[in-house]
């Protein structure tokens, strides 16, 4: 049973102030996987799940480490990791999705890949992942209009590449 005391200790304890970190992360005792890992190796291990997820070439294994990668970042504060790696999640799902054959499409699906593909480019530029960006476009370019990826090739996908190059 918790006090009033001990209440306050871990107020003091977790509260972060903006100058620095919290002393102590709150565990939660009935879930003993999350308690045997601290919030530092909750992210290094989002982390590795998101590296891997991006260096696989296999969707489904990509999928799959970016749950696991999710789930490491929900158990931190940090959601910042959590969002980038639910936005690259989103971009893998979206990729599984359109693997249907071309000739399966119709003009109205097409403008729905276009659409969703551009927003997903979007947010994955906001998130700082261009190389999702790039595996986006290789994806859809079948599905796109001549002007439509010309344009795109010409004003983002050429820089996005440049950026790579300098890198």
């Amino acid at each position: 049973k918790s006090s009033t005391a001990g209440d306050a200790t871990m107020r003091w304890l977790t509260k972060k102030d903006s100058d620095r970190a919290s002393y102590a992360t709150r565990n939660n005792i009935n879930d003993v996987e999350a308690m045997s890992m601290t919030s530092d190796e909750f992210i290094s291990e989002g982390i590795n799940n998101a590296e891997l997820a991006q260096a696989s070439m296999d969707l489904d294994q990509s999928q799959m480490l970016l749950e696991r990668s999710i789930w490491c970042f929900e158990q931190t504060d940090i959601i910042e990791l959590a969002a980038k790696a639910r936005i690259h999640y989103s971009s893998v799902l979206f990729r599984l999705e359109i693997q249907v054959p071309y000739d399966e499409k119709s003009s109205n699906d097409l403008a729905v890949i276009e659409m969703r593909a551009a927003q997903l480019m979007e947010s994955l530029t906001k998130e700082g992942l261009f190389f999702e960006v790039l595996n986006i476009f290789s994806s859809v370019t079948a599905f796109l209009s001549e002007y439509a990826k010309e344009e795109l090739q010409k004003r983002f996908i050429r820089k996005i590449r440049l950026a790579g190059r300098e890198e």
